[in-house]
């Protein structure tokens, strides 16, 4: 719950702050505006005044009340532009914060209670606090086959995916070179984004803002999604290693998994800072080839999670402890795409077994889901935790599923 709500500040304040840039633009041009006035009116007069003195020493004596006339004239013009200007007032900004807000603060520790009849079959508190993370039901609602559509050049391969807050689906292309919006059917929505290259990793940010691995040599492509399902290039950020999957560490900072490079796994902002996760974790002392290793992060637990396909091994880093366990069981075979569950859980897909792994970040398999799908391989879960949708890369049976997810039963 905290780091939803510091993710929805963070969301917040950069929308609060673009507003705040295109409110000052355009107050800057009126104001700019009203400068040239002022200006042009001081160039008038100095005009003015230049040819009175021209006027009085030279001009004979109708001239002269010509000219007065003339000044007349002008002078009222003067003036009635800057009673104009006169009239422009300057807006006052004010930030407000909703009753809502307020009344949260207002209530102090008591925003989170100990609810001690959870173990009852009724619930009294819509937050109940479980000791054990539990299985799920997935139920599938959608599925969809890939083929080759309008100008692809290839059968699609999804090779990542995201929800963004309102429930509308990310896909990138990997082998079409685009980025893709599914409504719920798992429709196309708007006209997809051309990448110059193949993209790797798709993470949503925010409300309307997408990043993006790959697309150009070293490179992290920054998208936004408006409304209407237009997507826009707003940034590209030029990165020191070659990366791959990607998902959010904090609001403002996201982890990679690389290949090409002895990190496995590093940090970069939105702002385009990389960094490295401390010494003290014990990365595989290899490189890593492009799809070999993907990761996901568990933001409540400070888990860093690596999955290996070819060591068919699932690493789970403590991040502040320094802590690590691999993972190996026989139902994660040629482990690809990962993703968070429901309570800081784990879904792992197993490719060989066509498979998705249900794992807590202490190593433990909850549940295996076989599903109707080869080589399973792209795996997300949407922001309220009822959504469900994973891909597959098995050539010539290309498809995408949409699930609803709930809890199980005990």
């Amino acid at each position: 719950m905290r780091v939803r709500i510091l993710k929805l500040f963070a969301e917040a304040k950069q929308k609060l702050i673009s507003e705040a840039k295109q409110f000052k633009t355009a107050e800057v041009k009126r104001i700019a505006n009203k400068r040239d006035t002022s200006s042009k009116i001081k160039e008038e007069i100095h005009k003015v005044l230049s040819m009175c003195r021209v006027v009085l020493e030279r001009g004979t004596p109708n001239q002269q009340y010509i000219y007065l006339e003339l000044i007349k004239e002008k002078q009222k013009t003067m003036e009635s532009n800057l009673s104009d200007q006169k009239k422009i007032t300057f807006e006052v900004v004010n930030v407000s914060f909703p009753k809502e807000l307020t009344s949260l603060l207002e209530m102090g520790s008591n925003c989170i209670k100990l609810d001690y009849g959870s173990n009852k079959k009724e619930a009294t508190s819509p937050m109940i606090l479980s000791s054990q993370p539990m299985p799920v039901n997935l139920e599938l609602l959608v599925s969809v086959d890939l083929h080759k559509t309008g100008d692809d050049k290839e059968e699609p391969l999804l090779s990542g995916l995201d929800f963004l807050p309102d429930g509308r689906l990310v896909a990138v292309d990997n082998y079409n070179w685009k980025c893709i919006i599914l409504n719920e059917r798992l429709q196309r929505l708007g006209t997809p984004y051309k990448f110059k290259d193949h993209p790797n990793g798709v993470v949503c940010v925010s409300h309307d803002t997408l990043c993006v691995t790959g697309g150009g040599e070293k490179v992290v492509c920054l998208l936004s999604v408006s409304t209407d399902n237009t997507i826009t290039l707003t940034r590209e950020i030029k990165t020191s290693s070659q990366f791959d999957s990607i998902c959010c560490m904090s609001p403002s900072n996201m982890v990679v998994s690389t290949y090409d490079d002895p990190r496995p796994a590093r940090m970069i902002s939105v702002d385009g800072v990389e960094s490295d996760f401390d010494h003290f974790l014990t990365f595989p002392k290899k490189k890593y080839k492009v799809g070999e290793i993907k990761c996901t992060y568990v933001q409540s637990k400070n888990t860093l999670v690596l999955t290996d396909q070819l060591a068919h091994t699932v690493y789970m880093y403590d991040t502040v402890n320094g802590t690590s366990r691999a993972v190996t069981n026989e139902n994660i075979q040629n482990p690809l795409g990962a993703c968070v569950g429901p309570d800081d859980t784990v879904l792992v897909c197993s490719g060989n077994k066509d498979s998705i792994v249900h794992l807590t970040i202490h190593g433990k398999i909850l549940c295996t889901y076989p599903l109707e799908m080869k080589t399973t391989y792209s795996i997300c879960v949407s922001k309220d935790g009822t959504s469900l949708a994973v891909s597959n890369c098995r050539n010539g049976f290309k498809k995408i599923h949409l699930y609803k997810l709930s809890m199980a039963i005990s």
